[in-house]
């Protein structure tokens, strides 16, 4: 049985269909978190408070096994990335923090016990999954199987020095030294719109000598659209982000990074 303690950092904004299910769904873990830090990017003021109220009713359930809830707020002049996972891990009181969204459904009531048992290594950095269409959408079913064939077989020979902040657990002692770098946006435009500060963070632990996991039983769901759409919109965005993780790549090793928060 795992004995280290974590926190769980939720960036929302806005009530985002998958909320209740996430929250739901770390309620039940193997391992429960020590805290939930719900990281909000300006929702409206009805949407605010009816988060409030949620998360209230969260408390209360899991008040009997003293996880605690944390609420921080950002706002759109403020937001990047970089900066909104800066906060929550901030406001974060255990040495792990498992990063994720409101629409990133862990897969298991085993998911962050599997992420946590990695770290018996004292050389892991970060653990990170992979991420599936969500079961509602109608195509996740039929393309399940291919998807986890995938996954394990082709993608864990490839490039594992990369993860995403859908799912991932981090090492807060290294985060400290290198946190997410809210300069790369300046450094590299398109860096604002598609983030990559993790694919970065990732790039700078391997440098450092540390390692990078990435286990299949660490995935979420994880999806936007319906149907074609999300396809489509999954092609285009790897596309562009191969092309600005070159430009990632070519950053001089080991270097310094920027965070208002640290």
């Amino acid at each position: 049985m795992c004995t280290l303690k974590i926190s769980v950092v939720v960036r929302t904004r806005d009530k985002e269909k998958y909320f209740e299910k996430v929250f739901k769904t770390l309620s039940l873990q193997s391992v429960l978190p020590s805290e939930i830090i719900v990281v909000d990017n300006f929702s409206s003021k009805k949407n605010l408070n009816v988060l409030k109220k949620s998360l209230a009713m969260f408390a209360n359930q899991l008040e009997k096994y003293e996880v605690k809830i944390k609420l921080a707020l950002i706002s759109d002049d403020e937001f990047s990335h970089p900066y909104s996972t800066n906060l929550g891990i901030c406001v974060a009181e255990n040495e792990f923090v498992c990063i994720t969204n409101a629409h990133s459904l862990p897969i298991s009531f085993s998911w962050l016990e599997d992420g946590l048992k990695h770290f018996k290594d004292e050389k892991v950095a970060c653990v990170s999954g992979f991420f599936y269409p969500h079961q509602d959408v109608y195509y996740a079913k039929r393309l399940g199987m291919v998807a986890y064939y995938l996954a394990e077989k082709i993608v864990l020979n490839m490039d594992t020095n990369r993860f995403a902040t859908t799912n991932c657990i981090i090492r807060k002692t290294l985060w400290k030294e290198y946190p997410f770098d809210e300069n790369l946006p300046k450094m590299i435009p398109q860096t604002k719109r598609y983030g990559l500060e993790d694919y970065d963070w990732g790039l700078e632990m391997v440098a450092r000598g540390f390692k990078v996991v990435i286990d299949p039983k660490f995935s979420v769901y994880h999806s936007h659209e319906s149907g074609l759409k999300e396809i489509k919109r999954n092609i285009e965005n790897f596309l562009v982000c191969r092309r600005i993780q070159k430009k990632i790549r070519r950053l001089r090793r080991p270097r310094a990074s920027f965070s208002r928060v640290k």
